[in-house]
């Protein structure tokens, strides 16, 4: 999970250089990469906080005792995109 979660953060950090080439404006670097990376660090919170509340099973509104990804897994990917976005923020911040 983690391996896609790098790639998902590769791309999204890609998709907003990409952006910010074309409209010349790399501040769009630092504001749209920073709010990704605190919206995946808040997701991978969450998803810890979750997982100390209900445990690896089920959900409270499902009677299932398995899941197909376990919350921390879910945590360590929200994770990894989280860290790829930051570190992109902060390397601007530092750049400029």
């Amino acid at each position: 999970m983690i391996k896609k979660g790098f790639i998902a953060g590769i791309v999204m950090v890609g998709t907003v250089l990409a952006l910010a080439a074309f409209t010349g404006k790399w501040s769009y670097l630092y504001f749209v990469s920073g709010t990704m990376g605190a919206v995946s660090l808040v997701l991978a919170l969450a998803y810890l906080i979750d997982r100390i509340v209900l445990g690896s099973t089920g959900t409270f509104f499902s009677a299932k005792k398995t899941r197909k990804v376990s919350r921390v897994e879910d945590a360590k990917r929200f994770g990894a995109i989280a860290v790829l976005n930051i570190l992109a923020a902060l390397i601007y911040v530092a750049a400029g």
